[in-house]
């Protein structure tokens, strides 16, 4: 506490809670591309789009998750700050350099900085859930 009342900014906790948001939202976009069933898609592009479909969604719920333990881990501050702020830095630190690492050969790095782009809205609304 301060002497004025209010509590500390809890940095330890905040570290390892975007650590542990980032390897969720990982886990999660690919356990959910991973378990996607591919057998329902007629085309390419209907593939293509189901992987990213659902290569989101699990990003998107494993920052959700991630924030939502932040908001209940973090002792000092606030705890809904505390928690859009692991969910934003477990996007760029965890989420986009997997995208970037994983995505296929012929697939540049401006595409796959474009497909982060539009993944950071649905996961910012999962996260602002979450916290």
């Amino acid at each position: 506490m301060t002497p004025d009342g209010r509590r500390r900014f809890d940095g330890p906790r905040i570290v390892l809670s975007v650590l542990v948001t980032a390897g969720l939202g990982v886990a999660g976009a690919a356990a959910f591309l991973h378990s996607y069933p591919r057998a329902n898609d007629v085309g390419p592009t209907a593939a293509a789009l189901g992987d990213a479909f659902a290569w989101i969604l699990g990003a998107c719920v494993g920052l959700l998750l991630g924030s939502a333990a932040t908001t209940l881990f973090v002792r000092g501050g606030s705890s809904f700050f505390a928690g859009i702020f692991a969910g934003i830095a477990g996007f760029l630190v965890g989420v986009v350099p997997y995208l970037v690492l994983s995505v296929p050969t012929d697939v540049g790095l401006s595409d796959a900085l474009g497909f982060a782009v539009i993944a950071f809205p649905p996961a910012f609304v999962f996260v602002a859930a979450g916290a």
